[in-house]
């Protein structure tokens, strides 16, 4: 049974079944007490990542927190597996079927059923062979769990560190570094063992990763008016978002458990859950059924599409009128609608126009329509050019008004640098500016045609709240919530 346990085990945690993997857990420890440590210790860990616990300092002292547990974990594997590997290095050499064929004869019979990718993982190796005895059996069954195991803590390490930095970001996402960090990630992954990249685990790391990736790359192409990196990464991140969530609630295996906490804690809930919380899972389907870092890369992929539409809303809404929609058919699906909260706001609060202002860089290509090839002639544009309407309410930019939007601009470089917010009354003319930027390149101005001699504090606040939803400020500091 304990091969069977392991690959139960393997596919619980990738579900996010921490009761599940406990019940596999127990029968692990009474067969193998040192694998079953090992094991127990894993899903502490993985019960604490999937809650994003490691992003609260205050849970661990300062030399105790998750990524520093990863690494021990990782340190007693290795030395697990040079006990393990040398008993079980003939086996390897001299079987006429290898465990990689195994598992992967294993996926092709369905990974999604009782055949884990992982199932029976000695048992097929062994079939057909000149088995040296039941120790080489055994030591080839810790090789395999410790594999995944070992590979799941190097990930683990490298994606605790991904999501720190980036609840480190305030304002501006720091989306080169990341980059590096998500790269790195990822050829991990792809040089990892086959035994963990088939597993259900693994499969659903994968998709982790791929969905950072994206949601980084997308970020930093709608910042620089890039439509179609924009909108290829949000499909691509979106198509890892839904596989990761199938493959999470779709596995069937022994003892599933239909109740799977919010917040999950093993000090709380996956050794000794509460009466209350034994009444809930009686009831199934009413409780959500992925993690906190699945919900939040959805989140935050979502507040990213909705940048991108209403930064290149001129050419979404072309191609959706085209198709016989309009505004609201455009909007329909994505959340906040931040077009109609300016259309609010200008009916509300009587603004002469609410733009976006894209200001052109060196080492940036841009186009008003949001396609640059990097092959084709480009001249820089110059002048009041260099200072593009990429969106505003009304339609029609206030072009009257864009030299002085520009000279406060130049007159505000260090304000704005800094994410705080510019108020300007005009004496000549009589109108009234508030200006904040909302990421590298573009900033939002609000323009009343009447005097302000203060700033309008409903003025403010909605220059706040626009730009906070566009540089992903709630989203981002859900990260840091103690």
């Amino acid at each position: 049974m304990f091969p069977q346990d392991c690959a139960e085990l393997i596919k619980a945690l990738g579900s996010f079944d921490y009761a599940c993997a406990n019940k596999h857990l127990m029968r692990i420890s009474k067969a193998h007490p040192t694998a079953g440590s090992i094991c127990s210790r894993v899903i502490q860990c993985e019960s604490l990542y999937s809650s994003m616990q490691f992003l609260k300092p205050k849970l661990f002292r300062r030399e105790d927190h998750l990524y520093q547990i990863y690494s021990e974990i990782a340190v007693d594997i290795d030395r697990e597996l040079l006990v393990y590997r040398d008993t079980s290095i003939g086996s390897y050499g001299s079987a006429e079927m290898d465990l990689s064929k195994a598992i992967v004869g294993a996926v092709r019979h369905g990974a999604s059923g009782h055949n884990s990718p992982v199932m029976n993982m000695s048992e097929q190796y062994y079939q057909g062979s000149s088995s040296n005895g039941r120790e080489e059996q055994t030591a080839a069954d810790h090789v395999v769990l410790y594999t995944i195991l070992r590979e799941l803590c190097s990930l683990r390490m490298i994606l605790i560190r991904t999501y720190r930095l980036l609840s480190s970001s305030t304002v501006d996402i720091d989306v080169d570094n990341l980059l590096i960090d998500a790269e790195q990630a990822l050829q991990t992954f792809d040089s990892a063992s086959l035994e963990i990249q088939v597993s259900v685990l693994g499969v659903g790391i994968g998709y982790e990763i791929r969905v950072l990736k994206h949601g980084l790359v997308m970020d930093k192409a709608v910042s620089e008016y890039d439509i179609q990196k924009s909108v290829t990464n949000l499909h691509l991140a979106c198509v890892a978002l839904a596989e990761w969530r199938r493959i999470s609630s779709e596995q069937e295996y022994e003892d599933k458990s239909y109740h799977r906490p919010e917040e999950t804690s093993w000090r709380y809930s996956i050794f000794a859950s509460s009466s209350e919380d034994k009444n809930k899972s009686a009831v199934k389907g009413k409780f959500n059924l992925h993690p906190n870092h699945l919900q939040w890369l959805g989140r935050w992929i979502a507040s990213e599409k909705c940048k991108m539409t209403i930064y290149f809303m001129n050419v979404l809404l072309e191609k959706e009128q085209a198709m016989g929609g309009d505004e609201r058919s455009l909007w329909a699906n994505i959340e906040p609608d931040l077009h109609g909260m300016i259309r609010t706001f200008r009916k509300k609060a009587g603004p002469h126009s609410v733009s976006f202002v894209y200001e052109i860089s060196r080492d940036v290509r841009f186009s008003a329509m949001g396609f640059v090839s990097a092959n084709a002639p480009y001249e820089s544009p110059t002048g009041l050019n260099s200072f593009p309407c990429i969106y505003s309410y009304p339609p029609e930019p206030p072009r009257d008004h864009w030299p002085n939007i520009i000279s406060i601009m130049q007159g505000s470089v260090n304000i704005l640098r800094h994410f705080r917010s510019q108020y300007f009354y005009d004496h000549k003319i009589g109108c009234t500016y508030y200006i904040a930027r909302i990421d590298k390149h573009v900033s939002v101005v609000i323009i009343y045609l009447d005097k302000h001699t203060q700033p309008d504090a409903g003025a403010m606040d909605f220059l706040q709240l626009l730009a906070g939803k566009l540089r992903h400020t709630e989203v981002l500091s859900a990260l840091r919530l103690e």
